[in-house]
């Protein structure tokens, strides 16, 4: 019973710090801006969470387990296309909101003058690319190997950034064209394998 209302406490103060940080920013919410919307003392949040920083780092692991489920339901999903488009409205969807695009801004300034949280997040880089290598191509270590993960993460980044300067992009030909992108490389290389079957038999 104990560990579920601590839980949920946890939760409720990271709803609270992630309200701050989009209405105010990472580096003007302090503790006592959290502790007001939450509606408790600083003291109290403490109790949680050692420091604002950690509360990131919280805020960041969740956004790492969206990641992990995305990139895996899009690995997965590549047998077909309408299923790549599928996932690729899905998952643009959650991504092109003009709060969280903002925020991951925000959280990309705040670390430039904040080596614990710039740690943080190359860590988190790092276990990202290296996700997304061992998903697509297990087997591949060289130069080429990495830029095609760091090209793939550059193409979704990139998108969220567009939607900031360009909000009247079309949604459904964006989705088209990146499931396109992500499916027919696929579909060349069994072309190209069933035609070498078909030579050998």
């Amino acid at each position: 019973m104990a560990k579920n209302l601590a839980q949920q406490r946890r939760e409720e103060i990271i709803r609270a710090a992630h309200k701050c940080f989009i209405t105010r920013g990472f580096h003007a919410t302090g503790m006592a801006d959290i502790a007001r919307e939450f509606g408790m003392s600083a003291g109290h949040i403490y109790n949680y969470f050692p420091s604002k920083t950690a509360i990131i780092e919280e805020v960041i692991s969740r956004g790492m387990e969206d990641f992990y489920k995305n990139s895996c339901a899009l690995q997965e999903s590549q047998d077909s296309y309408e299923k790549t488009l599928e996932q690729v409205r899905r998952i643009l969807s959650g991504i092109l909101k003009k709060e969280r695009v903002a925020l991951s801004l925000e959280l990309l300034a705040e670390a430039s003058h904040n080596p614990e949280l710039e740690k943080v997040l190359r860590e988190a880089d790092v276990k990202a690319r290296t996700h997304l290598k061992e998903l697509s191509n297990p087997n591949g270590n060289n130069a080429k190997d990495w830029a095609l993960v760091d090209m793939g993460m550059a193409t979704f980044e990139g998108i969220g950034l567009r939607y900031l300067r360009n909000p009247d992009m079309d949604f459904d030909a964006i989705c088209e064209v990146l499931a396109e992108r992500i499916y027919m490389p696929r579909e060349k290389l069994k072309q190209r394998l069933k035609e070498l079957e078909a030579k050998q038999a």
